[in-house]
């Protein structure tokens, strides 16, 4: 009869330590497995945001390439505008440079007659009568000396006013050459600053570019390190199993008998936080206000001791059989050892505010799985949903 104790506690001890490695390797991998998780979304938020950023100066980049084109073609009607006052303005500096000489000249040519009509002596009225061969021969003669000079007059006047016409018209195209070549100065100005924005808002979607490029990076090697996360989980979990089925042929058990209930592990009852999304993330169980409390095993099972300083920080896992586990978290003090069967209703902690906790409390769960390698995944359940009446909920 001692043999047979002596043999069955034997191999309970081998499958406790069995259990013990094996959900050590389970917890460590979670966690890893959750801060990936997170690692994962906050990547492919970033990555999301620097898309709609992209977007947004892709758009704007179309909407600056459009007034550069623009801007270009005004300038470009600008500088034709320009182009041909200049032209114009070159026109009427060659009329004027012409007129110039044409009044020189016949200035010149009135000179020479002037001189020439001295120089045979002075036309005079007695001149001309001595000359003439009859009174209507001198009054003719006389008329035609003061016709040519009158004549000659007109003409220098006459050019001397087209002169002063063409220069007015010249000074008008120079008043509206100055007025173009300030539009052009600020065209070329405002085509600078349009091709400076364009140049800046395309180095800023190549960065988007090269940035989303160095997330989607980071998001692949996130994906390979959880690849190699479930990797381990499913080692792990066909380890246990193959232990467990061992055991179970050998005994007839694995050692876990669980009725399905479960009661209240604390004797504090407000609920302080449910089961919900909260602070970007899912809040998988539920905060009960107990401050450095006693703890009690929510049913019968196996616990086992972990600790996380960033999330649960002291915290204990009882595996009740069927896929059921309750996790017990940011305890104080834990009062068990791993493997130890621990019976409902029985201490097995102290709350506290350990690890990720802005306050002494409890954090509860409980989870279900159909497999070991599922015991850490997406399979919370509400332990409102499970847990006796009587509780009050305060958020």
């Amino acid at each position: 009869m001692k043999k047979t104790i002596y043999s069955v506690i034997t191999v309970f001890t081998i499958i406790l330590l069995l259990f013990t490695l094996e959900i050590r390797l389970l917890a460590v991998t979670e966690q890893d497995k959750e801060e990936l998780q997170d690692k994962i979304n906050n990547a492919t938020q970033q990555l999301d945001d620097i898309a709609g950023n992209k977007n947004e100066a892709q758009s704007e980049l179309e909407e600056l390439t459009v007034k550069v084109s623009d801007a270009q073609n005004e300038l470009a009607s600008i500088k034709s505008e320009l182009e041909a006052i200049n032209e114009a303005i070159t026109v009427k500096e060659e009329e004027i440079r012409k007129q110039e000489e044409e009044i020189k000249e016949k200035d010149e040519l009135l000179k020479q007659r002037m001189v020439a009509m001295y120089e045979s002596g002075d036309t005079s009225f007695l001149d001309v009568l001595f000359n003439s061969e009859s009174i209507l021969d001198f009054f003719s003669n006389y008329s035609l000396v003061q016709q040519i000079v009158e004549s000659d007059t007109e003409l220098i006047e006459k050019l001397e006013q087209e002169k002063v016409d063409l220069e007015k018209n010249k000074n008008e195209l120079e008043e509206q050459k100055a007025e173009v070549e300030n539009l052009k100065k600020e065209q070329e100005i405002k085509n600078a600053e349009l091709e400076q924005l364009q140049k800046s808002k395309q180095e800023e979607l190549e960065n988007l570019s090269a940035e989303e490029q160095a997330v989607q990076a980071e998001i692949d090697s996130y994906n390979e390190a959880m690849a190699k996360v479930n990797a381990a989980l499913e080692e792990a979990a066909r380890k246990a199993a193959e232990e467990m089925a061992k055991n179970e042929q050998n005994n007839g058990t694995n050692g876990l008998n669980f009725d399905g209930s479960f009661i209240w592990p604390c004797n504090n009852k407000y609920v302080t936080s449910r089961m919900k999304w909260r602070w970007g993330r899912w809040h998988k169980g539920i905060d009960i206000g107990a401050s450095y409390e006693n703890v009690y095993a929510s049913a019968s099972g196996y616990a086992y001791n972990e600790y996380d300083a960033n999330g649960y920080g002291v915290y204990v896992m009882v595996f009740h059989g069927d896929g059921y586990v309750t996790l017990y978290g940011h305890l104080s003090e834990s009062h068990v050892s791993n493997g130890q069967y621990v019976s409902q209703g029985e201490v097995i902690a102290t709350s506290g505010n350990s690890g990720a906790s802005q306050g002494a409390h409890l954090h509860f769960e409980i989870r279900k799985a159909t497999s070991f390698s599922d015991f850490f995944g997406n399979n919370w359940l509400d332990p409102l949903d499970y847990l006796p009446g009587g509780y009050t909920i305060l958020d």
